[in-house]
Order: structure tokens, then C-alpha cells, then sequence
């Protein structure tokens, strides 16, 4: 399948390049001829195009001659270019990026303002601060205003109703003000207000704006008509295509409408579009819940007010409910949408913001009994949509070679009075291209630039609120448009911004784009900043792209000169090339000598030990293996060192593996992606920056490192000779046979020599102060930027004609094509990888025996825990690993858990889809078919451990006097660390202790992950009097312990989890009996069907049914589950159904409480058939006998624990699936037609 992909891609390759092919030979040999127009800009509206003014007639060939020139040649050269005799031009004839900025203030006149950098990230979702308005004076600002040429009518009418609510409509009005989407209406509905001084302070300034602004209505009623008639009154003046509701407290984000409108037009199956909010006020809370919860929001209403709606289907149906004065008639409206067939999208971003009142307010959602009334009135109102649910819509998936339309569904032309670029971007994550476009973006923004940002790939944006402290004027595509949409869009955006520079910074589909962009968004210059070359992706990568797509880019910036120059070789224009360096923060990147102490404190690490820090995505061109290889050297050759790895990635695993294979762990810490201001104070915290990357341009977080005083040692490749000189760093050619080799030499030495690290530390920073700051990039930029807008005058009418227009359309279509493909081919190839991972054999154990001394009996296990360093013991993630240490350590074997086939979840419709409904890599299962291996194979066994601490911790936290026992299944740790509060604990001493804990105390997890294990040593803790067994101290498990397993008290020792515990207390154990671990969610056979024996011998339960013609149904309820989700709203007719199905059968309830004790393992042996909502009070069936029936109630992208122990337990498992709920649904219907259906198929039929 990987070859045929690969084929395809190839293909649409070749068309590609056909295409640009025959694009250059029509110029390079076309006599046509461009007639002049004044203004140099193509206004392509089916007309003969018009080019700039050249002084005559200008031939294509010319032009493309011309435009290959160096920008100082053309305004030194022929007269004839711009139509003066003098050698150079006068500067009213520069392009306006030549020329001195405009008067901006004289422009914007009070509409002036100052850029500002917001001081924290906006809309962070990790670390929200809700401070940060809309209407803060610390936003960042753009200078939406509309054309004052441009009379369109409003696309958007926005309803404000307003009564008594005083001066703070000032902060709606200032977000409404600056929405980037001009063509609005904005009617304030004075609904009556009393208060006739709060209304001439509220509303007076609206009225006077309104005398010169027509998109500003002031309606007033004479009587008061409550929220909903108040907006129905203003409904009736709408002018906008769509309608919006936005209370007088309320606020959006800027470019709110404009996506949403954008959404709507090209998605017109919708009526609907609204995305998440911000709660602020009396509450403070982040809301992520919307349209995409479908049939759950007929029970409760997840959609905000903020909604875009089409106004003639409000109108249609009626508007609000003017009755409902008391509050829901936003959540009525959705429902008769629904009931007339229409509903809507929530877009994934932060726009509205809800301003919370104190209780109260609206009577009818604080007061339970109108709720009711309500919401049972609305089942008879809108009966269509309470029996059908709401409509199941879906934005259309990209078809195979799709058209690319070209119209534009509106316009909204902006006034400019700054100097404006626009970014394509592919994301915004972590990484040193990001960090360059952040850097680049808050630069110019602050030297007077306004900054757009277009995004156009799928990803999560975890930088998206640090570039919303720089510019609010951000669109990340994916989110509220379709792919194929991106080139009219973006069309649209560079005519309503009217970009002086369109910048592409790592963007493949920006490349895809280009051609399409200069034939139908003339004007702004087309510039690339390449950071890198990547020889073996695509020949060369984004460098590749950069040389190749030369003859439409005005300049091409380099983020080294060696880059320019390897692109240069391979067919780039030398005069359209530049080299500036990409620059740091050198202010906010500072040495701060005090973090050396504070991160070796941190992480327990000598004092005057080097410490190295590798910062890095995780992939193979930034070689961890090389990283870890030459770590292990340092440490084999005896040389002491500490080291830090940040970044996350692909092979963060394999790194974490190599490193424990290597017995590295305690000297190198893993954390994985962190923020960036913990990035910074880590590396200023280190000594040497060590990054062997394959490629680079020039790092970015070698800049940082540099900036900070930490020297660096990496990789000879791109430009980084250009930073990284001899007597600030240490260089290494990658690829060669000697890298690892020269790496450990030039470590090996700075390891003995920590003076000369800082001092050449020292050296670094001095050098990035000569040169390298970002200001000094940002000046450099902006004369690059000079030199294209004068190469653009004649590139522009190379493009901007109808002919170019129709290649680069299919050009865009060929480019979505390919994407798409890669797409498709992605997971394949992943699989791929995947399995060439599984089945290469693991490499020999590198571990060597050690001698250990027992510090007993001669110390006292107080003495013993006094005297030791907690923090430092060495940990243990695999018993069978440790045997090869300590010959000593006794492990007795039991079962073999064989790999053992579990059977797909049944359904009572044949043609159910399981991938569609139980999601692809759900519970360790790639893919649902009626072949599913258990997915752990592994030896089971008990360890015996001599003389062990169990301090408190989530799991039990296992130790002696020199390891700790933290244990791994998979990437799972399966036992906490040790705290040194240990010391100050009571120590509690038993002889011999079995321990049964794991992380997570939940009762399911204690039945199915904690418990199995007792089989193992069940026959030790029988033998033994002075045996006992470790369980979590939870009313669950006592009297799972001492009703279901009849254990005496005495046997048993109750531990109290979690932090601050109390009393606190510490249990030495002579011997610990430590059986395997259970891997969370998947009980091995072997155990459970071990321990259900048990069961049965305990509480003398026959092994066969002792009435086989009597017929029992165990339906288990979550009526008094201690969890209140999931409870069955209609359990009652759920109940007759059973028994109307099954009248041969008699049903035993149970009410769900957590206790499993003699009379439930009776019931479930007993019972041929076992019902119930999914959740804990599914556990009964641990006593269930093998091939009993299973039903469970499945909410949609369930957990699957109680099917894979019910495949363990080998019991029959079928399904019934509850759309429209979820796992924190509250309660949750089921469809009783469903249900009837399946006893039938899977019971009465059998």
C-alpha cells in the first residue's frame, strides 16, 4: 500500500512540475505585451489585466529579466524602468517599504495607538489568566477599521439588549469596535430602562456615533419586553446575512465573526457556528462543550448564547421565545432549531466571553422545579427532535482531486495606515522555526508593523497564546474552514489587509500555494525565510521548495549563508537571495548564575559536577541515539557528569529505554516538553549545550543557550560554523565514522575542565551581544523586505493574468492532492514503523553483578532510614533485570500469560461498525475485529524482598536500603518514589507482608488491576499465621477482604494512600511477597480466573449451576454507585423491557454500591445473564461463571475495562451502544427498541 501511495505522490509530483514547466516556457517565449495601469496592482475582475507603470509596453520576457536582478541593480540601472533619467530614483518612486514609514499618528488620528506585547500568554488553557479582557488595555491591537470607500452592507447584525446594565456596555462595545470583520451592524436595544441617568452615561455616546456611523443603531422601547422580546425588536432591524446575540456585559474576541462567517459561507449545510468561551466574574472557568454533544444538549444546554446564526432562518422560526423572560430561551432557540432541522459547529478556540452573575439572577435555571416544568414542556414542544435528536451534520471530508473554487464569498476591505505582513505558518509549537516567528512577529510589531498569522495544519497550537501577546490577528485554518478553501481565503485576507509582505516561514503548503496566491492577490512582495535543509526528506525539504519556487518569490532570506549558497548551487537566483541570521532576545535570554545551584538542588546533582543539557524534539535528525551513546562513554571511562534532555517527541521512548538499558537513569532526567520559560531556566541553569544534530540551519536554542552563558558543542551542518566559532564552542561533522568518538573526546575533556565550560560560557554571551540580537535581525528584514516589494513591481504582472490564474488553480489542486495522500499513506506508514520496532529483538543486557552489603543486623531500621539519601536510591523498572545485579533476589515463577485471543464486543445489528463507535487504539486495540491478542505477554511471578521500607504515595512506595522498586509495565511506572518526610514517620515492623497495591484506588482498579494478584501467593498467606496482605484502607476493600474473601482482620493491614497522610506512618518488612503487576485495564487470565476460583472456595459455591432450569438475570444499577454519572434516567422501563423480553427469567437487582461480599458472588454465580451500565457497578461479575452473558451499556469512546476482564474471566460480551453520552454524562437513556433487540438476539434466540 506504501508503494502505491508513494506512486501517486510521485505522479502528482511530475503533473506539478509539468505544470510550472509549461508556466516557464510561455514566459520565457511568449511576445505578449502588459498595458499599464496607475496604481501597479491587477484588479483581475474579468477584465484585460493592467500591470504597473513601466513608461511603454513591456514584454513578459523583460519583465522576468528585469525582476532576476539584484534590487540595487534595478534602481541603478535604465531609465525606462520606472520612467526617470536619473540613475536612481526619486524616493516618492520607491515602493512604500523604501521609503520613510508614514505618518501613523497623522493616519490613524484617534484611532492612534501604541503596540504593546501582552506580559503573559493570552487564553492559555495550562495557566489562564483571566485578566486579560478583551477590552484590556494589555491586549495586543490591530487597526480594524473599515474602507471609508467601501459601502457594503452589513454581513453580520449583532443584538444587544440593554437595560440598567450601566457603563459597563463600554467594554462590549470596545470588543464589537474592533472586530476584524468591519462589515457589521450593531443594534443596542434599550429594553425600557428606568434608570434614565445610567442610560444617557451608557448609551449617549452610541447615539452620537451612530450620527456618523451606520452600523450603529440605538432602538429604544417604551415598555420593557425582557431579554428575548428585546432581541426580537432588534431582529426586526437587522440588515446582516447572519445575526449574532451579544448581552451588554458580554464580550468576543476580534476575529470572531469574521471565522465564523467564513465558516458558515463555505459550509452551508450548517446555520449555526459558535466556539468555546471564558467564564469570568462571580465564576472563573474555561468552556469546551458546544454543538459536537449533540443529543446531550437536549438534556442540558452545552451551546453558549454568542451563537452566529443566519438571520432568515431565525426569522423562520419564530426568534426567541418572548415568554421565556426568565432565562433559557437561548437554550429553547437551539431546540427548535433542531426541530426544524437546522444546527451548527463549535469552533476549537477561545472567542466568547460570558461574564457570570451571583446566583439568582435567572430564576429558571436556579430553581430545580422550573427547571423541570421547562424541561419537560420542551419534550412536548419539540417532540421531532426529543424522538429523532438533533441533526447529525458533519463538515465534508476533502474528495480525491478536488476543485479549488475561486470565489470569494464577501469582502471587507480594512483602512491601513501601517506598514502590515502576513505570516503562513504551518503551526505554532515548540520548536526553533516557531520560536523565529514569534521573535520576527513581536519585532515588527513593535517597531510599527501589524502582524498577521495564518496557519495551515492540523496540530494543537500549544504556542498559539504566546503569539496572541503579539497580534490578535491569528487564523489557524483547520478550524473553521475545509482545506480546499485555504487559497481563497488567504486570497481574501491579502485583499482586506492589503499586506505589504506575505512571508512563508516552513510551510509546505504555503509552497503549494504560492502560484495560486500571485495570480489572484497581487501587490504585497512574496518573500521565504528558509531555517534548514533536510537532504533526506523531499531532496533537500523546505530548501528544496525555496530554490525551486524562486521565479514566484520576490526575495528569498536564508537563515545562514552557507544555506544560501547550498541553495544557490542547485538553480536559485543569487540576486534574489539574502542572508540574515535569525537572532535572539539577547534581553530576555540572560546568564543567571544563581539557577546552576537551584536545578542541581532540584534534582539532587553534585554541586561541581558539569551538568549538559540537550533541548530537542525528539526525531531522528536531531540524533538522541548520538546523545545517549556518548553519555554512556563518558560514564564507562569514569568521567562524572549530570545531564538534562528536553523536548518531547517520537523516540522519547526509545531514549528512555537506552538510557535505563545504559543504567543512566540517575544521571540523566527526562522532562519531556515543558514551557518555555522552564526551558530557559534549565539551560541557564546548565554548563554545556549539547545538540549533535544531522541538520540544522543554525539552531535557535543554541542562541538561547549562547545568550544565557552556556557554551555549545554540536553539529557542523547549515550556518552554525557562522555562530559557533572556535573560542566560544566545539563543532562535529555529523555522519562520519568518528563522530561518536570526537563527541566523547570533546566531553571527556570539558568533564575534568568546568572552569574553562564557563568561561567559554562567558565568551558566548559576549558574542551574541555582537551582532546577533534580534533587533539587529528585525533591521535586516525589513531592507530585505525593500528589496522585494522593488522586485514585486515586475514579478506582479507576471502572474496576475488570467492565463496564470487558470494554472495555478489546478496547481492548488494538484498541491491539496498531494497532501491529502500523505495524509492517507501516514498511518501506514507509522504501522510500518511500529511493527519493524516490535520485531527487532531487543540488545544483550549490559548489567553486571554487584556485590550488595546489608546493613542489618548490626543497624536498626530507624537508624537505617535516618541515615539514608532517599532521593538518590537507585530505581528498579524490572525484576528480571535486577536478578542479573543481585543474584541474591528470589523469584519464584508462576503462570506464563500467553498472548490469548479475546473476542470483538458483539452487537445486535451485524452491519454495526466496532472501529466507527470503539475508536482505533482504544484500550491497546488498533483495530476492532473479531482477532484481538492480549496485548501483554509476560511471566508471572513472586519476588521475595528481604528487609523493605512501604512509605505512603499513590501506589505504596517499595525501597530498602540502596534501591527503590518503581517497576515498569510498558511506559507505566507502576510505584512511587520516596520522600524524605519518610524520616520524620513512625516505623510499623511486620515479619512477612504481601503487597497487593498499584497506582489508582478506585474500586473498579482495586478489583481487576489490584486483586487478581493475590493468586499468586493466596496459598502463602493461607500456610503463614504471621503472613499478612497490604491493601488500600477504603470501605471497598474491607469488605471485599472480609465479606467476599472471609479473611480475618488480623491478616489483613490497611494502608492509607495518597499525599499527607495520617497518621504517617512507615511498615518495615522482613519479607515482602511481591507479585506481578497488572497491567492497568487488562487482568491476565490466568490470574482472574485464579482468583474467581477462589472466590467460589471460599463461599463454598458449587462449581456447577446448582438449578440449571431456574433462570436468573443480574441487572446491575448505578443507583447508589458512590460515582453519580451514567445513571439510567429511564431504569424503570428499562426494567419492564427486560422482563417483557425475558419472562422466563427472574431478575436480581442490584443497586450498584460498592461492596462485593458473599450474597453478590452468589447472585452472579447463579445468574446465566449480567446487565448494567458501564462503570463499577459492572464488578459482580468477577464471580461470574464462564460463558455467562454480558450486556453492557456503552456511552460513546468508552473505557473497555469491564470488557477485557470479561474476556479474561472468559465470559460472553455484548453491547449496547448509547449514543449522544458520554463517560461524565449524568444520566444516560437508553433506547429501549436497542435493547429489546439485543436480549432477543443475544438470549431468547440462543
Amino acid at each position: 500500500m506504501i508503494f502505491k501511495i508513494l506512486k501517486r505522490n510521485i505522479v502528482s509530483v511530475l503533473i506539478i512540475f509539468s505544470l510550472l514547466l509549461q508556466v516557464f516556457v510561455i514566459f520565457k517565449y511568449s511576445s505578449i505585451s502588459f498595458s499599464s495601469s496607475a496604481d501597479g496592482r491587477n484588479h483581475h475582475n474579468g477584465q484585460h489585466p493592467k500591470v504597473v507603470t513601466m513608461g511603454n509596453d513591456w514584454e513578459v520576457t523583460q519583465m522576468d529579466q528585469v525582476a532576476g536582478l539584484h534590487p540595487e541593480s534595478i534602481l541603478k540601472s535604465r531609465k525606462e524602468f520606472f520612467g526617470y533619467s536619473k540613475v536612481s530614483l526619486p524616493d516618492a518612486n520607491l515602493p512604500p517599504l523604501c521609503r520613510q514609514p508614514p505618518n501613523i499618528q497623522e493616519c490613524e488620528g484617534k484611532h492612534h495607538y501604541t503596540p504593546v506585547v501582552t506580559p503573559s500568554p493570552v487564553l492559555d488553557p495550562e495557566k489562564m489568566n483571566y485578566t486579560l479582557l478583551p477590552s484590556s488595555p494589555l491586549r495586543a491591537v490591530y487597526g480594524y477599521r473599515p474602507d471609508p470607500n467601501d459601502d457594503e452592507e452589513p454581513l453580520v447584525s449583532i443584538l444587544t439588549a440593554f437595560y440598567n446594565i450601566g457603563p459597563i456596555i463600554h467594554e462590549t462595545a470596545k470588543c464589537v469596535l474592533s472586530q476584524s470583520l468591519q462589515r457589521f451592524q450593531w443594534i443596542i436595544i434599550n429594553d425600557g430602562s428606568p434608570n434614565k441617568t445610567l442610560v444617557h452615561e451608557s448609551l449617549d455616546r452610541y447615539r452620537e456615533m451612530a450620527q456618523n456611523d451606520s452600523r450603529i443603531l440605538v432602538v429604544d422601547l417604551v415598555q420593557n419586553a425582557g431579554l428575548p422580546g428585546a432581541r426580537n425588536e432588534g431582529l426586526r432591524f437587522a440588515k446582516g446575512k447572519y445575526v449574532l446575540s451579544l448581552d451588554p456585559d458580554d464580550m468576543i474576541e476580534s476575529t470572531y465573526l469574521e471565522k465564523a462567517v467564513w465558516f458558515l459561507e463555505t459550509n452551508p449545510q450548517y446555520t449555526l457556528m459558535n466556539a468555546w468561551s471564558v467564564g469570568f466574574g462571580h465564576k472563573e472557568y474555561m468552556w469546551t462543550k458546544g454543538f459536537q454533544h449533540g443529543d446531550i444538549n437536549l438534556k442540558e444546554n452545552y451551546i453558549t448564547v454568542a451563537t452566529v446564526m443566519k438571520t432568515k432562518v431565525l426569522k423562520e422560526i419564530g426568534g426567541f421565545d418572548s415568554n421565556l423572560r426568565t432565562g433559557m430561551e437561548d437554550w429553547d432557540l437551539w431546540m427548535r432549531m433542531a426541530n426544524n432541522g437546522h444546527w451548527g459547529k463549535t469552533m476549537e478556540e477561545f472567542h466568547f466571553w460570558y461574564r457570570v452573575s451571583p446566583p439568582g439572577k435567572w430564576a429558571s435555571i436556579y430553581n430545580e422545579t422550573k427547571f423541570n416544568e421547562f424541561h419537560s414542556n420542551q419534550k412536548k414542544k419539540y417532540a421531532t427532535a426529543f424522538s429523532q435528536g438533533v441533526p447529525k451534520l458533519k463538515v465534508e471530508p476533502q474528495d480525491k482531486m478536488e476543485s479549488v473554487v475561486d470565489v470569494i464569498p464577501f469582502r471587507n476591505k480594512l483602512t491601513k495606515c501601517r506598514r502590515r505582513i502576513l505570516l503562513i505558518i504551518p503551526y505554532m509549537e515548540v520548536g526553533g522555526a516557531d520560536q523565529f516567528n514569534y521573535n520576527m512577529a513581536q519585532g515588527l510589531a513593535l517597531d510599527g508593523w501589524e502582524v498577521s498569522i495564518a496557519a495551515n495544519k492540523e496540530a494543537a497550537n500549544k504556542w498559539l497564546p504566546e503569539f496572541t501577546r503579539v497580534t490578535p490577528d491569528i487564523f489557524i485554518m483547520p478550524r473553521f474552514i475545509r482545506t480546499t478553501d485555504q487559497t481563497r481565503f488567504l486570497t481574501y485576507l491579502i485583499k482586506s489587509r492589503d499586506f505589504d509582505v506575505v512571508f512563508l516561514s516552513n510551510s509546505e503548503g504555503a509552497y503549494h500555494y504560492l502560484s495560486y496566491l500571485r495570480a489572484n492577490a497581487p501587490g504585497p512582495a512574496y518573500v521565504d525565510y528558509t531555517h534548514s535543509e533536510t537532504p533526506k526528506w523531499k531532496n533537500g525539504g523546505y530548501a528544496r521548495y525555496s530554490a525551486g519556487s524562486e521565479p514566484m518569490l520576490d526575495r528569498s532570506i536564508y537563515a545562514s549563508e552557507n544555506l544560501r549558497q547550498s541553495c544557490i548551487s542547485i538553480g536559485h537566483n543569487h540576486n534574489k537571495t539574502a542572508t540574515v541570521l535569525i537572532g535572539i532576545d539577547s534581553e530576555k535570554y540572560i546568564p543567571h548564575p544563581e539557577n546552576k545551584a537551584a536545578v542541581r538542588k532540584e534534582f539532587g546533582f553534585p554541586d561541581d559536577v558539569l551538568l549538559i543539557v540537550y533541548v530537542s524534539r525528539l526525531e531522528h535528525e536531531k540524533q538522541p541515539e548520538v546523545f545517549a551513546e556518548v553519555l554512556r562513554r563518558l560514564d564507562a571511562e569514569g568521567h562524572d557528569f549530570r545531564a538534562i534532555s528536553i523536548g518531547g517527541g517520537q523516540l522519547f521512548d526509545q531514549l528512555n529505554d537506552t538510557l535505563h538499558q545504559n543504567n543512566l537513569q540517575d544521571k540523566v532526567r527526562l522532562l519531556g516538553t515543558i514551557t518555555n520559560n522552564r526551558v530557559s531556566y534549565y539551560v541557564s541553569g546548565s554548563d554545556l549545550f549539547f545538540l549533535p544534530s544531522k541538520i540544522e540551519g543554525i539552531s535557535l536554542a543554541i542562541y538561547e543557550a549562547m545568550s544565557q552563558g552556556v557554551m555549545a558543542v554540536s553539529a557542523k551542518v547549515g550556518g552554525q560554523a557562522e555562530l559557533v566559532t572556535p573560542d566560544v564552542g566545539y563543532l562535529v561533522k555529523p555522519g562520519t565514522p568518528t563522530e561518536v568518538d570526537e563527541y566523547t573526546a570533546i566531553l571527556t575533556e570539558l568533564a575534568d575542565n568546568r572552569e574553562k565550560v564557563l568561561e567559554m560560557g562567558r565568551l558566548s554571551r559576549a558574542k551574541i551581544l555582537n551582532g546577533f540580537s534580534v533587533h539587529d535581525t528585525i533591521l535586516k528584514l525589513e531592507k530585505e523586505f525593500c528589496y522585494a516589494s522593488i522586485a514585486s513591481r515586475f514579478t506582479t504582472p507576471l502572474y496576475n493574468n488570467t492565463l496564470i490564474s487558470r494554472l495555478a488553480n489546478e496547481v492548488s489542486v494538484l498541491g491539496y492532492e498531494y497532501e491529502r495522500e500523505i495524509e492517507a499513506g501516514l498511518p501506514v506508514w507509522n504501522e510500518l514503523q511500529a511493527t519493524i520496532k516490535r520485531c527487532t529483538p531487543p540488545p544483550p543486557p549490559k548489567m553486571e553483578s554487584v556485590k550488595r552489603i546489608s546493613p542489618y543486623p548490626d543497624h536498626t531500621p530507624d537508624d537505617v532510614l535516618f541515615g539514608m539519601q532517599l532521593t538518590k536510591l537507585r530505581p528498579v523498572y524490572d525484576i528480571f533485570e535486577e536478578k542479573k545485579v543481585d543474584r541474591k533476589l528470589k523469584i519464584v515463577l508462576k503462570d506464563f500469560q500467553e498472548q490469548h485471543v479475546r473476542r470483538n464486543p458483539r452487537f445486535a445489528d451485524d452491519k454495526f461498525n466496532h472501529n466507527d463507535f470503539l475508536h482505533p487504539l482504544n484500550h491497546e486495540v488498533d483495530n476492532w475485529d473479531d482477532d484481538i491478542p492480549y496485548p501483554f505477554t509476560q511471566q508471572e511471578y513472586l519476588v521475595y524482598l528481604d528487609n523493605v521500607f512501604i512509605g505512603s504515595g499513590e501506589s505504596g512506595t517499595i525501597f530498602d536500603y540502596e534501591r527503590v522498586f518503581t517497576l515498569r509495565n510498558r511506559n507505566n511506572q507502576i510505584f512511587t518514589l520516596p520522600s524524605e518526610e519518610y524520616k520524620s514517620c513512625e516505623i510499623h515492623s511486620y515479619k512477612s507482608v504481601i503487597h497487593l497495591l498499584q497506582r489508582y484506588f478506585s474500586f473498579g482498579n482495586f478489583i481487576f488491576d489490584q486483586l487478581p494478584k493475590l493468586h499468586l501467593a493466596w496459598d502463602e498467606l493461607n500456610e503463614n499465621n504471621y503472613t499478612r496482605v497490604m491493601v488500600p484502607n477504603t470501605p471497598f476493600a474491607r469488605a471485599t477482604m472480609e465479606q467476599l474473601l472471609r479473611l480475618p482482620s488480623e491478616k489483613i493491614i490497611y494502608y492509607n494512600p495518597g499525599e499527607g497522610w495520617n497518621p504517617c506512618k512507615i511498615y518495615f518488612v522482613e519479607q515482602l511477597l511481591l507479585p506481578t503487576p497488572i497491567p492497568p485495564g487488562h487482568p491476565p487470565k490466568e490470574m482472574i480466573q485464579g482468583l474467581r476460583n477462589i472466590i467460589y472456595r471460599v463461599n463454598d459455591i458449587p462449581q456447577d449451576r446448582v438449578d440449571p432450569d431456574r433462570k436468573f438475570l443480574l441487572y446491575c444499577s448505578r443507583i447508589n454507585s458512590a460515582n453519580n454519572q451514567r445513571r439510567v434516567e429511564n431504569e424503570y422501563d428499562v426494567l419492564d423491557t427486560i422482563k417483557n423480553t425475558l419472562p422466563d427469567y427472574e431478575i436480581l437487582f442490584w443497586d450498584g454500591q460498592e461492596t462485593l461480599n458473599q450474597t453478590m458472588a452468589h447472585w452472579a454465580s447463579i445468574s446465566s445473564v449480567i446487565v448494567g451500565m458501564t462503570g463499577s457497578n459492572l464488578a459482580p461479575i468477577l464471580a461470574a461463571r464462564p460463558n455467562t452473558k454480558v450486556i453492557e451499556f456503552m456511552h460513546e469512546n468508552p473505557w473497555l475495562s469491564y470488557w477485557a476482564a470479561s474476556e479474561s474471566l472468559g465470559l460472553e460480551h455484548w453491547m449496547l451502544p448509547v449514543k449522544g453520552f458520554t463517560h461524565e454524562s449524568p444520566t444516560v437513556t437508553i433506547q429501549l427498541d436497542d435493547l429489546s433487540k439485543l436480549l432477543k438476539k443475544s438470549i431468547a434466540e440462543n
